[in-house]
């Protein structure tokens, strides 16, 4: 979500962090105090996906082995580096199964 405030000839993109929910200017995703974090989550689900990887694992037993939220975990899985991985679309804490997606699932 981007906001922009207009004060006299300059204009400033707000965004709102996708991890935290607070305000910020920049042009990446997420806030410069989740940045970190962030590369902490996605280094660990490469590193999950490099050693663990097992075709049909789901998000939920994802999350449990990485300890990356549910929402962190989804919206990673909308970037494009993901993209090939297939993994069963399953509602997290429910394990109701439904079709297998390829990349970003609907949670």
């Amino acid at each position: 979500m981007q906001y922009k405030i207009m004060g006299g000839l300059n204009t400033m993109e707000l965004k709102r962090c996708a991890r935290c929910g607070k305000f910020y200017a920049s042009d990446v995703e997420v806030c410069h105090e989740c940045e970190k974090k962030d590369l902490a989550d996605l280094s660990k689900l490469k590193g999950f996906f490099a050693d663990n990887y097992i075709s049909g694992v789901s998000k939920t037993e994802i999350s449990a082995s990485t300890g990356i939220s549910a929402r962190n975990l989804n919206r990673y899985l909308g970037y494009e580096e993901f993209a090939g991985i297939y993994i069963p679309e399953t509602d997290f804490g429910t394990g109701v199964e439904g079709k297998k997606a390829e990349g970003k699932v609907s949670l």
